[in-house]
């Protein structure tokens, strides 16, 4: 009797996380597709440093505000070096579209996105996907339709449970 209690009591728990993990989105796909978008201007911060520094911190806080004071700008982070632990360096450029910034304090950056790898998650950020199964999904993409692997992924931040990753090819073109 106690076995199968415990084991019911088990099954209900299961079925709880099941069914939140479900509702928060765990279980949606990544949407993978190729697009031309053309040119993507950005103006940001580029950030060389540790990921408990202040100034990563501040970094991230100065282009929010940037992006919340003008409606219709997205939030932009293209990593060039992922850190592995607190301590080690890492290296992020943060921005949004230039049309939305003032570039003169910022770093200026143009792609060619004309041949993009564009994958699209929709999740809450609790269950999203992390930065390994995307890229694997979008080089997967590639070679499934014999594309040229992309090496850098420009993530763009739509909201707390969307996030949109352009996966191009070629390095800035300035």
């Amino acid at each position: 009797m106690k076995k199968t209690a415990i084991g019911l009591v088990l099954m209900f728990i299961l079925a709880i996380i099941l069914y939140v993990f479900n509702a928060l989105g765990g279980f949606n796909e990544i949407e993978v597709s190729s697009k031309n978008l053309g040119q993507i201007e950005l103006a940001g911060i580029y950030y060389r440093g540790t990921p408990q520094d202040a100034a990563l911190g501040e970094s991230f806080r100065k282009m929010e505000n940037l992006q919340k004071s003008n409606i219709g700008a997205i939030l932009h982070t293209i990593y060039y070096i992922e850190p592995a632990g607190k301590l080690d360096t890492m290296e992020v450029f943060v921005g949004i579209e230039k049309k939305w910034a003032d570039p003169s304090d910022l770093t200026e950056k143009t792609f060619d996105a004309s041949q993009a790898i564009v994958a699209e998650i929709k999740a809450n950020r609790w269950v999203m996907p992390g930065p390994n199964k995307v890229k694997s999904k979008i080089e997967s993409f590639a070679k499934n339709n014999e594309l040229p692997l992309p090496n850098l992924f420009i993530d763009q931040i739509k909201g707390p449970e969307e996030v949109r990753v352009i996966a191009i090819q070629k390095h800035p073109v300035k």
